[in-house]
């Protein structure tokens, strides 16, 4: 079977179980342990849950996880791949969930007052057009400019006509960003922690990325000691950033948040993955469930946590008010991926990139 037909269940699956940790994650933590941030702004106040807290408090690791899934996902879908075929694939991809899912957060900031016209206007549009620093519709928006930057990193390396050095790449990019938090404690760079250029240089989450793309190489080509050597060691890269982000939450929220759990959930998610890659989960329905992690990331997080406060606010008990929104969000993103994002990108095709159709 060729490269371009195989498809991977298992992956699809590690995907959309991250967007729900994610999801629960902000609902059962976030939104009450840290009033100042957005989806506990949008709930109107809910009182602390720390029973429920403290089984999901460490869901925030779903976005790791996404990292290493797009640096396998991206690097097999690139390889037999043109420039001008992976950036439409791209653009495709991330363009119509934001364009669907950014103006209906954008509605809901103004429907509980969290923001103002102008506001949310500067907002949508900042969104829209993908611009990497903040202010954006929703703060989950953070991820897309380091999975751009990524993107462009193989998109140079297609241009150039030189994909062959994926790997040398993918090693140099880990090999940084595992540095990088080696270092981090010794030298105190507590203050470089959430430097967004720092983001966009791949020098925090490169070794994430770099495990993906190990991962692709050891699936697709050969499983060799230096290869095992080096997704070993960008592991633990991971794992440092793992600890300097919960050093991170535990400030914010004025409470010491453990290490193990979140270490754990993503070396065991890694585990998982590298399993189900020799596993034949072809059902198209595990694609579709692979295709509502992205919608279902993008529009929980204000929209469901406004939802949430509602809920709550008319006496709907905590736990089933969060059954509730998740099941209501999970429809909204399936909705959006299977019903809404393909017509976005029939616009697209008879717009941006009616051209190349009509050259084919």
């Amino acid at each position: 079977m060729a490269q371009q037909k195989t498809t991977f269940g298992g992956v699809d699956i590690l995907r959309f179980l991250a967007a729900v940790l994610v999801m629960f994650y902000h609902y059962g933590f976030w939104a009450w342990a840290f009033p100042e941030g957005v989806s506990a702004r949008a709930t109107g106040g809910i009182p602390p849950h720390p029973e429920i807290g403290g089984l999901v408090q460490f869901g925030w690791v779903g976005v790791q996880i996404f990292f290493v899934i797009s640096g396998f996902v991206i690097a097999f879908s690139a390889e037999h791949s043109t420039p001008l075929r992976f950036f439409e694939a791209r653009v495709k991809r991330l363009v119509p969930a934001v364009w669907i899912c950014a103006p209906i957060t954008a509605m809901v900031l103004l429907f509980v007052d969290l923001s103002w016209p102008t506001d949310a206007v500067t907002r949508l549009m900042r969104t829209a057009l993908f611009v990497p620093y903040n202010p954006w519709a929703d703060s989950v928006y953070w991820t897309l400019g380091i999975e751009i930057a990524f993107y462009a990193v193989v998109w140079i390396l297609l241009r150039l006509g030189r994909f062959d050095l994926m790997e040398a790449v993918a090693i140099a990019l880990g090999a940084i960003s595992t540095l990088f938090w080696c270092l981090y404690y010794p030298f105190d760079w507590s203050d470089l922690a959430e430097a967004r250029w720092l983001d966009l240089l791949l020098v925090h989450h490169g070794c994430f990325f770099a495990t993906g793309v190990l991962l692709w190489l050891m699936r697709f080509k050969a499983v060799t000691p230096a290869r095992l050597v080096f997704c070993a060691l960008f592991l633990a890269g991971g794992v440092l950033q793992i600890i300097s982000a919960v050093d991170v939450r535990s400030i914010k929220v004025e409470a010491a948040m453990p290490y193990a759990p979140p270490i754990v959930l993503f070396l065991a998610a890694m585990a998982l993955m590298a399993w189900s890659l020799r596993l034949d989960l072809s059902w198209r329905g595990w694609r579709r469930i692979g295709l509502m992690t992205y919608p279902l990331y993008l529009i929980h997080n204000v929209v469901g946590a406004a939802i949430l406060g509602a809920l709550t606010r008319a006496g709907v008990p905590y736990l089933l008010s969060l059954v509730i929104v998740g099941a209501t969000m999970i429809a909204a993103s399936w909705l959006i991926a299977i019903e809404a994002e393909p017509r976005i990108r029939l616009l697209l095709d008879h717009t941006i990139f009616r051209y190349r159709l009509k050259a084919a």
